[in-house]
């Protein structure tokens, strides 16, 4: 699987699973642009600039593409900020004149109990995993659709079953993938293919919470392997995939079967009755976008009613 000719931006370059995901496809042959907020300004810091500290992770992440022959750009700056966002697009296409691949990887993480949270740190989870997602897709979108082409991924983290002291992380990143789930049917006409991803490995956010014992088995290499194939022109649209520990899965949100009550007789004490049979009755049904669940539903109750819908 090669991505010659393809241009990829990768927000959270600098370490972590983004570095890891900047490096893998600058060695399939992609120019890959690298985006972290390393300091209070954007700055261009392409391959051909040396005006970057000794420690900078985008420098480093640059340098390891350099190796392998590839070519890179590095952009300084806040995924939050939407000025800034369009200003690094509009560069990345004067220069290499596409986007075929954005991989929204940028994000923070700040453990709290909910009752001591405050507002201002809940409105900078949303602004950096949410908004900054919502800029870099919506920079990024019409050209996709000039093209014909274009591959979106987010990264969604522990978004599905949540995590003690992550509420303003969880609700972020679960936003995140009700994105994905409306913007694919969007994309489908256009070429373009919209995913998100929900990966573990060891990284800087991810080291403490892993016993010593099984920390080696969280390597980067399934979660990068994931990755490449929801780039690639291979991939599904609208799809969640868990990936860790050399497993990969899907994720759907999935409905339940359903009880049916009559009108007359449905109220909470009978609900409370027939829990026990609506909780994970069987099958289930996934549902391709919320119309699709109404009219199922509209179906159904049709046809306890005897009604015939055209």
């Amino acid at each position: 699987m090669r991505f010659e000719g393809q241009v990829a931006i990768v927000t959270g370059a600098a370490s972590g699973l983004g570095r890891a995901y900047a490096i893998a496809l600058a060695e399939r042959g992609a120019r890959v642009v690298l985006v972290d907020n390393e300091a209070s300004q954007t700055k261009d810091v392409s391959s051909s600039m040396t005006n970057r500290e000794a420690d900078s992770g985008l420098k480093a992440c640059g340098a390891a593409i350099n190796a392998l022959g590839g070519e890179f750009k590095s952009f300084v700056m806040d995924v939050s900020r939407d000025d800034d966002v369009n200003a690094m697009v509009d560069d990345v296409v004067q220069s290499w004149g596409r986007v075929d691949i954005l991989i929204n990887n940028a994000g923070i993480h700040q453990p709290c109990p909910f009752e001591q949270m405050s507002a201002s740190s809940w409105k900078h989870h949303l602004d950096v995993d949410l908004n900054g997602t919502f800029y870099m897709t919506k920079a990024v979108w019409p050209l996709m659709k000039r093209q014909g082409y274009g591959r979106v991924v987010m990264s969604s983290a522990s978004s599905i079953y949540g995590d003690m002291y992550e509420t303003s992380f969880s609700a972020s990143k679960m936003a995140v993938m009700g994105l994905v789930n409306s913007l694919h049917l969007e994309g489908v006409e256009h070429g373009i293919k919209v995913n998100s991803i929900i990966p573990h490995a060891v990284t800087s956010m991810t080291a403490d919470h892993l016993a010593p014992t099984v920390r080696p088995l969280f390597s980067k290499t399934t979660v990068t392997a994931a990755m490449l194939y929801l780039c690639s022109s291979k991939s599904p649209s609208g799809e969640h995939l868990l990936a860790a520990a050399g497993g990969i899965s899907h994720a759907a949100l999935v409905e339940f079967n359903r009880g049916r009550f009559k009108a007359e007789e449905c109220t909470p004490e009978v609900i409370t009755e027939r829990w026990h049979e609506l909780y994970h009755a069987k099958p289930v049904t996934a549902h391709r976008s919320g119309e699709a669940q109404v009219l199922a539903w509209a179906k159904a109750s049709a046809n306890q009613r005897r009604i015939v819908l055209e």
